[in-house]
């Protein structure tokens, strides 16, 4: 089946975080599956925070939240 939509989306780049309990490993696992599948480059090694998070936690959210805000400006049509 042709997805017009997701082919537009090759190579565009990603990051994430992961919040958790106790573990990340399934879910980080997931999205890296999903997005390999659709061919996206991932922009910088994803934040993972286990439990509740701290200062070194939340400025690891804060540029990981600017660095995605910077390459979005980049985009075509942005």
């Amino acid at each position: 089946m042709y997805y017009p939509v997701l082919e537009a989306t090759i190579g565009r780049p990603y990051a994430y975080y992961v919040h958790g309990n106790n573990d990340t490993t399934g879910a980080a696992r997931a999205i890296e599956s999903i997005a390999t599948g659709l061919r996206w480059k991932r922009l910088r090694d994803p934040v993972t925070v286990i439990g509740a998070p701290d200062t070194a936690d939340r400025e690891a959210l804060w540029e990981l939240g600017a660095t995605a805000t910077a390459a979005a400006s980049l985009m075509p049509g942005a």
